[in-house]
């Protein structure tokens, strides 16, 4: 069986599988032990190597993938669908605007444009 005759079916993890936002980028997730991948989409040979590649594209959005890295151990091979599950990894929670702190900025932005223009006369 070649890279190829993978394309468009499903992988099942044997084991929790690392993904990858690149080849060898950072990890961005893992599908657990018993978990289907989504349907394969492509594949890609690096430092020889392969990597699974896999759409994760949101409606409305630019077009994505993730990687995970191709290891005998670690995939299973289905024609149909499971439970498709991706773990992501925890990262700390960063509130870049809290609550009411934008409408605030955006106030003295206005103030500050229309202090500009007065002075401007």
């Amino acid at each position: 069986m070649t890279a190829a005759d993978v394309l468009g079916r499903y992988l099942i993890a044997k084991k929790d599988v690392p993904v990858y936002d690149a080849p060898f980028g950072t990890r961005i997730g893992t599908i657990k032990k018993g978990n289907s991948t989504p349907e394969v989409y492509s594949y890609l040979v690096r430092q020889g190597q392969v990597f699974w590649v896999f759409d994760y594209t949101i409606p409305g959005q630019t077009p994505g993938a993730y990687y995970a890295l191709q290891s005998p151990d670690a995939f299973s091979l289905s024609s149909v669908p499971g439970n498709v599950a991706i773990a992501p990894n925890v990262l700390p929670s960063v509130d870049v605007f809290p609550a009411g702190s934008l409408k605030k900025y955006a106030i003295f932005g206005a103030l500050g444009l229309l202090a500009l223009l007065i002075l401007k006369k």
